[in-house]
């Protein structure tokens, strides 16, 4: 797998075909201009796009992509100053936001329908519909959950619960044994998660899965204390408030932490041989296995939408089109280190992974059980996505939830 910056803090990059994302009198109608996550999409793909629209459309058109460095920085660029991007990539509660606040356009369905039979896998379909409930804006990109890491020569077991993280079992203050993201709303939803421990191990099916999707949605006063006093504990009990380094750290056994919340894009990128951030060839650790814990987590979709300000829609709707043809989703794929869930990529690349002739022996001198946890983890099956929640806008609790999280963080 290629070089995976984290999504919501990916290192900021610039790269495309054309030369300037403002270069002065150019004609919109031939550049397309694309914000999205860094090292997130294979930039071959691009001439591959110029080529293909000139024969689907007989235009001519250039690609640019400029990359931000956490999600929110959309905001800012579309709802604060209208800047002339084409193309966005915002994850799920982020799309949720923007469709809220008029500030995408709807994708064109004469050329690129999301519900055509067999484009997609249908499970994330029917999460994208917790969004975008009409599936009229967004196009999925690819998909991942957060679960928890946990290096088995510290744990000494495999775990399977939110109790590994938040109880005591693993709790330390010198060394730090435990941790969390920097982030708000995945480190929160976590706590929640925990704190409704009992009643989610009594629910399976879609009762399980309702409650799970209702936590990610409750910010309520009671909820927002119960997660306080928990990251609280949490914190007291040794914390690490992880952003980037800390699944390099596990990958090279040179961290103390025995178990973290991590997304599954991140953990499978060190559990194989991967490229450091100075680029450098580093071998993963196949002492580190992951888990959705069995009481609940979280499935994300990164998304496609076309902004309010897009100059060039036609090339933009024709360009979602392109991401959804299997090989260049594969090529996405492989690069990313993530998923699509565009259904014909989706099976060649779980055919590649569960044929060991094809994946040329990548799990050969693994742990009993270790390949089974890997293509789980990387193909979630019915089960696990049945106790996964899709993230939500907060609305009008983001406030509280953020202040919350200063006064744990201090």
């Amino acid at each position: 797998m290629k070089k995976l910056i984290s999504i919501v803090l990916s290192a900021a990059l610039l790269f495309g075909i054309s030369a300037s994302l403002t270069s002065c009198g150019e004609n919109r109608e031939e550049v397309l201009k694309i914000y999205m996550p860094g090292e997130y999409i294979d930039e071959d793909i691009l001439e591959e796009f110029s080529a293909w629209y000139k024969g689907q459309t007989g235009k001519t058109v250039t690609v640019t992509v400029k990359a931000f460095d956490a999600v929110e920085d959309i905001l800012k660029a579309v709802e604060q100053n209208k800047s002339d991007y084409d193309l966005l990539v915002p994850s799920d509660y982020m799309v949720e936001y923007l469709v809220k606040k008029d500030l995408v356009k709807p994708v064109n369905k004469s050329i690129i329908d999301i519900t055509e039979a067999g484009l997609f896998k249908e499970a994330y379909i029917e999460s994208t519909r917790e969004f975008d409930p009409e599936l009229k804006y967004s196009v999925p990109y690819m998909y991942g959950t957060l679960g928890l890491v946990y290096d088995m020569t510290k744990t000494g077991k495999k775990i399977d619960s939110w109790d590994a993280l938040f109880g005591d079992e693993f709790k330390g203050t010198n060394p730090v044994r435990r941790s969390v993201k920097d982030s708000i709303r995945d480190t929160y939803v976590a706590a929640c998660l925990y704190n409704e421990s009992a009643v989610l191990n009594t629910l399976s099916g879609a009762e399980k899965k309702a409650k799970v999707q209702s936590i990610f949605e409750d910010t309520s006063a009671e909820t927002i204390e119960k997660a306080k006093n928990t990251l609280s504990a949490f914190k007291a009990g040794g914390a690490r408030w992880d952003v980037d380094d800390l699944k390099f750290e596990m990958a090279a056994g040179s961290s103390d932490v025995a178990v973290a919340l991590m997304w599954s894009c991140d953990a499978g990128y060190v559990m194989n041989d991967y490229d450091d951030n100075d680029g450098n060839k580093q071998s993963g650790n196949r002492n580190l296995w992951y888990v959705v814990p069995k009481e609940g987590g979280n499935v994300y979709i990164d998304s496609f939408v076309i902004s309010k300000y897009a100059a060039n829609e036609e090339a933009a709707n024709y360009f979602l089109k392109f991401l959804c043809q299997k090989d260049i989703a594969v090529k996405n794929s492989d690069y990313a280190g993530c998923i699509s869930p565009v259904a014909a990529a989706y099976d060649e690349l779980l055919d590649y992974y569960t044929d060991d002739t094809a994946n040329e022996g990548l799990f050969d001198g693994t742990a009993e059980g270790w390949k089974e946890m890997f293509i789980e983890m990387m193909f979630p099956s019915e089960e696990t996505l049945n106790r996964c929640g899709v993230m939500k806008d907060f609305g009008a609790g983001k406030d509280a939830v953020v202040k919350m999280w200063g006064n744990v963080k201090g």
